[in-house]
C-alpha cells in the first residue's frame, strides 16, 4: 500500500501516458475534415449556392493552415494553456456556426461565417502543436513513429467523428456542427493536464519497441475495422442497433493503447531502468563560450572527406584536430571567431531557420508534393463524378484510410531509415514523391483502373508526407522552436493547394467543361440572338479521364521537381544524420553488409520466385481468353480447340528452356520468357483487336504457342534457381512453385476484374504485358545463389511452415472469393478490395526474408554444407571412382536396407578388401562409364536409365488422366445435370493447388523422416486417383465431388513429387532439361486419355443417345449421365494402377540412393 501513492505517480508522469492521450486528443482534433459533412447543412440552411460555400471552404483551409500564433505561444506558455486556447477557439468558433444555422441567432453575412470558422477550425492547430511538440519531445529518437501516429489519428478524426455521430442518431442534422463545438473541446480540457513534455525523455528502455509495435498493430487493425465498415455500409442498409455496436467496438479499439502505460507501471517487475540522456542537458548549455568557438574552428578546419569515415576513426581525427586548434588558439596562431548561428541539429528560431537553403528545400518540396497530393483529395469527389462513378462517398473515404495508413507507415519506415541506416530521413520523401509522379501519371495515360491506384497511392503518399517532413525539421532545426517550425510547415499544403487547385486544375477543368458544353449546344441558326438561352459556368461539367489528365501530368512533373529537392536535403544532411544515428563504425560498416546478404539470401529469390510463378501459368487462362477470340475471329468450337492444342504444346514443349539453362544465366531465359510472351499474346491482341489483319489460323496457332512458350522459360528458371538453393528441400521448393503456376489463372482474373476494362479483349493485352514486366523485374533476382545451398539453418523449418500456413490461407481467400461471387452480385468496390487483399496476401511472404536478414540476432549462423565437396586431387578421385564402382557390383542386395551407419561399415570393410585384391591383382578394376544414380546425368543419359523411363511413363499414365479430368470437367459436369460448372471448374483448380502444396510437404516427410524413397508417395496418390476413377465409374453418391477433390490434389501432386524425384536421382546439372522432358508426360497422356478415348466414348454414347430422337444434329449431339465418362474413367483407373506399379518398381530400384541421400 506503501508504494500506491509512487505508482500513481510513476503513472501520470509517463509518457506513454501522455503519447496515448495525444492520440485521443488528435482522434478529434481533426474537425476540418468534416467540413464535407456540414457544408450541406449549412447551404441549406443558409440558402447559400456552390460558390458561397467554396467560400467557406477557404477560409476553413486557412483556418486549418495558418498556425503562427499557436506556434509561438508553446514556446512561452505552458502545454495547457495552448490547449485551452484552442477549445475555447473551436468552441466559440462552430458554436456560432451551430448558433446561425439553427436560427438562434439571426442571419449574419457570409464574411461574418467566414470568420467564425477560420476562428473555429483554427483551434485544431493548437491541439496539433500541443499534442506534437509533448510527444516528440518526450521521444526525441522516436519522431517518426510519434509524428506518423498522431497526425495519421488526426487525418482519420473525420470518420471517427462521424461514426460517434450516428449512434446519436439525431433527426437534426445541424447537431453534427453541434458536436463540432463540443466534443473537441471537452476532450483537449479533459486532458490538457496531462498531455505534456515529462522528464520521460530517460525513460528509454526495450520495451519502447514493444509499445510502439502494439500501437502500430492497433492502427493497422483500425485502419482495417473502418475499411469493413465502409464496405458494409455500402453493401447492406445498416439499422441503428448494429451502427451503435460498430460504435462501440471503434471506441474500444481507441481505448486499447492504454493497456501500454498500464502495464508498464502497475504490471512490469521493478528493475533498474537502463536510462541514456537523449536531450542535452543544461550544464552541458552553459558550458565556456571558449569550447564552442573552438569547436565552430573545427568544423571550419576539418577536411572534406572526415564525415564519410567511419564513427570511431572520424572522432579520432576530429579530436586530434581539436587539440591542434587549442594549442593554437593559447599561442595565437589562430584567431579565434564567434559562432554566427546555430548549425544543424541544434536548437534553431524560425526567423534563423527561415534563412537556411535546408529548411527551404524542405518547405518547397512539400509546397508541390503535399499541393499535389491535397488537390486530388480536394477535388476527389468530382474526378469520380467525371469518370461516372456514382458511390464518390466511398472512394473519399477511402483515401482517408489510406491518408492514416500513409501517415502511420511513413513515420515507421522513415524511423527504420534513420534508426538502422543512419540516413537522412527526406530519402523516404523522395522516394515517396517518385511513387506520387507514378500514380498521377498513370492517371494521365487514362490506363485501367486509374481510380484505384490514385485514392490508394497518393492517400499513402500524401500521409506519408505529413509523418517524414515534421520529423526531419525537429531534427535538423532542434525542438526548442519546433511548434512554429510545425504551423509555418502546415502552411505548404494550403499554399500548394490553392495553386494546384484553384488556378490549375480548376481552370483545366473548366475549359474541358466549355469545350464539351460547345460540341453538345444546339445549333441555334436563323434564331435571334436574344433568344439564344444563356450557359451559365454553374452548370458547366466535364466527363472523362481527360478533364484531370493534364493537371495529374503537371503533378506529376512537380514530384518529379520535389524528389530532387528533396535529394538535395539528403546529400546536404548526411553528416547530421551520421552523427545523430550512427553510433558506431561497427553499425555503419552493418549497412552494405545486411543489403548485400538481402539480396543474395535464397529465400529473397525464393519469394520473388513464387511472385514469378503467380503470373507464369498464362495457359491456365486460355478458357478465360478462348470466347473472345471465338466471338472476334468468327472461329467454331473445333478451330478454338486446335488453338488449345497448340497452347498445350505451348505450355509443355520446354526442350529450347530446358537446353539453354544449362548454357546461358537464368536472367537471359526469363528474359526470353518475356520476350516469347509479349510477343506471342501481343501478336494474338492486336489481331483480336482489328489491330492487324485477320491471319490464318495456322499462324495463330504458331502464334499462341510462342506466346505460351514463354511459360516453359519462367518455369525453368524458378525451378532450377530454387532446387539448386534448397537441394534438401526439393518437394516443398517444387510443390510451392508449381502450386503458384496453377494459381495464375484464379490471381491474373481477380486483377483484371480491378481494373473493370469495357473491352473484353483488354484481358489479352494483360497476358502479354503483365508476366513479361513482372519477370523482368525480378530476373537478376531469381537465381542459383553462390553457396545458397550452405544457409541451412534452424529457421528454415518455420520459414517453410509460414510460407505453408499462407498457402492454405491464399487457397481458403480464393475459395471464399468463389463462394461470395457465385452467391451474391458484387459490385465494383468490393471487386477491387478482394483485389487489393490478394496483392498484399501475395507480398507476405517477404517477411521472412526481411526478418532473416534485418531483424536476425544471430551474429555467426549455423552453416552446414550439404553438397559434397571434392577433398581429394581429380586422380586420387578417378582411382576411388573406379574401386567404387567394383564395390557397387560387388555389394549384397541386403546392404542397402541397413542402417546408415551399418552400412557405412560394411561398405567400407568391402572397399578394403576391394583395394586389397587390386593390388594383388586378383581384382580387374574397370571404369565408370557413366554417373550413377544420385549423381549429375545429362537428357541423353537419363534416357538410356530405366529408373527414368519409369518415371517419366508413371507420371504420364498418372497425370495424362488427372488432366483428362480438369480439361473436360465442364463437359462432366453438364452431363451429371449440374448448371454451375465454372464452381466445379474453380474448385478442382484450388484443390490442385493444394495437391502440389501438399504433395511436396508430404514426400519432403518421407524422405527426410524415413529415408525412403520420394516415388512411393507418387504411388500412393495414384492409387487414391484410381480409386477416385472407380468411384465415379460406379456412379456412388457424390461423384462429382469426389472426383473434383481427389482428381485435384492427386493431379497438384504428381507435379511437385516427379520434378523432384528427378532432381535427386539424376543430379541438379541438366535438372531444366530433365524437368522439361518430364512435363511433357501430361499433355502426351491427355492426348491419348482425352483426345481419342474420352472424346470417343462420349461421342459413341452421345450418338447412342441422339439415334434414339426422331431429329439430331450430329455437331449438336451431348451426352447425359454419368454412362458418358463411367467407361473412360474405368480405363484411366487401370493406368493409374499400372503408373503405381511403376512408381514402386522405381522405389524398390531406388532404395540404396534415397538411404545414402537422406539416411543421416
Amino acid at each position: 500500500m506503501v508504494r500506491l501513492p509512487e505508482k500513481v505517480k510513476t503513472f501520470v508522469n509517463n509518457r506513454w501516458l501522455v503519447f496515448v492521450c495525444a492520440m485521443w486528443v488528435q482522434s478529434w482534433a481533426g474537425i476540418g475534415y468534416l467540413f464535407g459533412s456540414i457544408s450541406p447543412v449549412i447551404k441549406t440552411a443558409m440558402g447559400y449556392n456552390q460558390r458561397q460555400i467554396a467560400i467557406l471552404g477557404v477560409a476553413k483551409d486557412l483556418g486549418d493552415g495558418i498556425g503562427f500564433v499557436a506556434g509561438t505561444l508553446i514556446e512561452y506558455l505552458p502545454v495547457w494553456s495552448v490547449m485551452l486556447i484552442g477549445a475555447v477557439q473551436n468552441f466559440v468558433g462552430y458554436g456560432l456556426v451551430w448558433l446561425i444555422v439553427t436560427n438562434r441567432l439571426p442571419a449574419l453575412p457570409l464574411w461574418v461565417l467566414c470568420i467564425a470558422i477560420f476562428v473555429g477550425t483554427n483551434g485544431e492547430t493548437y491541439f496539433n502543436t500541443a499534442a506534437l511538440v509533448s510527444c516528440v519531445q518526450n521521444f526525441p529518437k522516436n519522431r517518426g513513429p510519434v509524428v506518423g501516429i498522431l497526425k495519421g489519428f488526426a487525418g482519420l478524426s473525420g470518420a471517427i467523428l462521424t461514426q460517434i455521430y450516428a449512434i446519436i442518431n439525431s433527426p437534426n442534422e445541424a447537431s453534427l456542427i453541434f458536436l463540432v463545438a463540443v466534443g473537441p473541446s471537452m476532450v483537449a480540457i479533459a486532458l490538457m493536464f496531462i498531455v505534456r513534455p515529462v522528464r520521460g525523455h530517460k525513460q528509454v528502455r526495450s520495451s519502447d519497441s514493444s509499445g510502439f509495435l502494439f500501437t502500430y498493430s492497433v492502427c493497422l487493425v483500425l485502419a482495417a475495422y473502418m475499411l469493413g465498415i465502409l464496405v458494409l455500409e455500402d453493401l447492406v442498409d445498416v439499422n441503428q442497433t448494429l451502427i451503435t455496436i460498430l460504435a462501440a467496438f471503434l471506441i474500444i479499439l481507441i481505448l486499447l493503447p492504454m493497456i501500454i502505460p498500464v502495464l508498464l507501471v502497475f504490471f512490469s517487475e521493478p528493475r533498474h531502468p537502463v536510462e541514456e540522456t537523449l536531450i542535452i542537458t543544461e550544464s552541458n548549455e552553459q558550458e565556456t563560450g571558449q569550447e564552442e568557438v573552438i569547436l565552430s574552428e573545427l568544423e571550419d578546419e576539418k577536411p572534406p572527406g572526415v564525415d564519410s569515415l567511419p564513427a570511431s576513426e572520424r572522432q579520432k581525427r576530429l579530436a586530434h584536430l581539436q587539440a591542434k586548434l587549442f594549442q593554437a588558439a593559447a599561442e595565437g596562431a589562430v584567431r579565434v571567431k564567434g559562432r554566427k548561428g546555430p548549425r544543424r541539429g541544434e536548437d534553431f528560431t524560425l526567423l534563423q531557420a527561415l534563412i537556411k537553403a535546408d529548411f527551404l528545400l524542405l518547405f518547397f518540396s512539400l509546397v508541390l508534393a503535399s499541393g499535389s497530393g491535397l488537390t486530388i483529395i480536394d477535388n476527389l469527389g468530382q474526378i469520380c463524378e467525371s469518370l461516372g462513378y456514382e458511390n464518390t462517398n466511398v472512394y473519399v473515404s477511402m483515401i482517408s484510410i489510406f491518408n492514416f495508413l500513409g501517415r502511420v507507415g511513413g513515420g515507421y519506415f522513415s524511423e527504420a531509415i534513420v534508426r538502422k541506416f543512419a540516413y537522412p530521413r527526406p530519402v523516404g520523401m523522395a522516394v515517396v514523391q517518385v511513387i506520387m509522379a507514378f500514380a498521377l501519371l498513370y492517371y494521365a495515360l487514362g490506363w485501367p483502373g486509374e481510380i484505384y491506384v490514385v485514392t490508394i497511392v497518393i492517400g499513402l503518399c500524401y500521409g506519408a508526407h505529413w509523418a517524414i517532413v515534421p520529423s526531419a525539421v525537429s531534427e535538423l532545426f532542434g525542438l526548442k522552436s519546433f511548434g512554429a517550425l510545425y504551423n509555418f510547415l502546415t502552411l505548404s499544403s494550403t499554399a500548394g493547394s490553392l495553386i494546384f487547385s484553384g488556378v490549375i486544375a480548376s481552370g483545366i477543368y473548366d475549359y474541358y467543361a466549355e469545350k464539351q458544353a460547345a460540341l453538345l449546344k444546339p445549333p441555334y441558326i436563323g434564331v435571334p440572338m436574344l433568344a439564344v438561352p444563356l450557359h451559365t459556368d454553374e452548370t458547366l461539367t466535364c466527363v472523362g479521364s481527360i478533364c484531370y489528365s493534364l493537371t495529374c501530368g503537371i503533378m506529376a512533373g512537380l514530384c518529379i521537381v520535389a524528389m530532387v529537392l528533396s535529394l538535395i536535403v539528403v546529400h546536404r544532411t548526411r553528416s547530421v544524420y551520421t552523427q545523430l544515428y550512427g553510433r558506431s563504425q561497427k553499425k555503419s560498416m552493418l549497412v552494405p553488409e545486411k543489403l548485400k546478404s538481402f539480396l543474395n539470401n535464397r529465400w529473397l529469390v525464393f519469394v520473388c520466385a513464387i511472385w514469378v510463378m503467380s503470373f507464369a501459368g498464362v495457359g491456365y487462362v486460355f478458357g478465360s481468353i478462348s470466347p473472345v477470340i471465338k466471338k472476334n475471329m468468327g472461329y467454331n468450337q473445333r478451330q478454338i480447340c486446335i488453338l488449345g492444342v497448340a497452347k498445350d504444346l505451348g505450355e509443355f514443349v520446354g526442350f529450347l528452356a530446358g537446353g539453354l539453362v544449362d548454357v546461358f544465366p537464368i536472367w537471359s531465359i526469363m528474359l526470353i520468357g518475356a520476350v516469347l510472351n509479349f510477343v506471342g499474346y501481343g501478336l494474338i491482341w492486336l489481331v483480336v483487336t482489328s489491330r492487324l489483319p485477320s491471319l490464318p489460323l495456322w499462324i495463330l496457332c504458331i502464334i499462341i504457342f510462342v506466346g505460351t512458350n514463354g511459360e516453359t522459360c519462367y518455369n525453368t528458371a524458378a525451378l532450377v534457381s530454387c532446387v539448386q538453393n534448397f537441394p534438401r528441400n526439393r518437394g516443398p521448393a517444387v510443390g510451392i512453385l508449381k502450386g503458384f503456376a496453377g494459381l495464375t489463372g484464379a490471381i491474373v482474373t481477380q486483377i483484371y476484374v480491378m481494373f473493370n476494362a469495357p473491352d473484353d479483349s483488354s484481358l489479352i493485352l494483360m497476358l502479354a504485358v503483365g508476366p513479361p514486366m513482372v519477370e523482368i523485374a525480378l530476373m537478376f533476382i531469381v537465381r542459383p545463389i553462390s553457396g545458397g545451398h550452405k544457409q541451412v539453418r534452424s529457421s528454415d523449418n518455420t520459414s517453410f511452415y509460414l510460407i505453408y500456413a499462407f498457402c492454405i490461407s491464399l487457397a481458403a481467400y480464393l475459395l471464399a472469393v468463389a463462394v461470395v461471387d457465385d452467391t451474391v452480385d458484387v459490385n465494383q468496390t468490393v471487386n477491387t478490395l478482394i483485389a487489393v487483399i490478394l496483392f498484399l496476401i501475395l507480398l507476405l511472404p517477404v517477411i521472412i526474408p526481411v526478418v532473416l536478414v534485418f531483424c536476425s540476432t544471430s551474429k555467426y549462423p549455423v552453416e552446414e554444407s550439404l553438397l559434397d565437396k571434392p577433398n581429394k586431387e581429380a586422380d586420387d578421385e578417378d582411382g576411388e571412382q573406379a574401386i567404387l564402382s567394383e564395390v557397387e557390383d560387388e555389394k549384397t542386395q541386403e546392404l542397402d536396407s541397413l542402417p546408415a551407419s551399418e552400412r557405412r561399415k560394411r561398405i567400407a570393410h568391402l572397399q578394403s578388401k576391394m583395394v586389397q585384391a587390386a593390388a594383388q591383382g586378383a581384382v580387374r578394376v574397370k571404369r565408370r562409364k557413366g554417373p550413377r544414380r544420385g549423381e549429375d546425368f545429362t537428357l541423353f543419359q537419363a534416357l538410356k536409365k530405366a529408373d527414368f523411363l519409369l518415371l517419366f511413363f508413371s507420371f504420364l499414365f498418372a497425370a495424362g488422366s488427372g488432366m483428362t479430368v480438369i480439361d473436360n470437367m465442364g463437359q462432366i459436369s453438364q452431363s451429371l445435370g449440374l448448371t454451375d460448372t465454372h464452381i466445379y471448374v474453380s474448385m478442382i483448380s484450388i484443390w490442385n493447388f493444394l495437391g502440389r502444396v501438399g504433395g511436396g510437404y508430404f514426400s519432403e516427410i518421407i524422405v527426410r523422416k524415413f529415408a525412403y524413397p520420394r516415388p512411393v508417395a507418387m504411388a500412393v496418390i495414384q492409387v487414391i486417383m484410381a480409386f477416385a476413377f472407380v468411384y465415379y465409374a460406379m456412379d456412388w453418391p457424390g461423384q462429382i465431388y469426389i472426383v473434383t477433390v481427389l482428381i485435384g490434389i492427386g493431379l497438384g501432386a504428381q507435379w511437385a513429387i516427379a520434378p523432384a524425384s528427378a532432381s535427386e536421382l539424376f543430379g541438379l546439372k541438366s535438372f531444366g532439361a530433365l524437368y522439361n522432358f518430364i512435363a511433357m508426360g501430361c499433355p502426351a497422356g491427355s492426348l491419348i486419355f482425352s483426345g481419342v478415348i474420352a472424346s470417343g466414348i462420349y461421342d459413341y454414347y452421345a450418338e447412342k443417345q441422339g439415334g434414339l430422337q426422331e431429329k439430331y444434329d450430329e455437331e449438336s449431339l451431348t451426352c447425359v449421365g454419368s454412362i458418358c465418362y463411367s467407361l473412360t474413367c474405368w480405363i484411366m483407373a487401370g493406368f493409374c494402377m499400372i503408373a503405381a506399379a511403376l512408381s514402386v518398381i522405381v522405389v524398390q530400384r531406388t532404395k540404396g540412393v534415397y538411404a545414402q541421400l537422406y539416411g543421416q
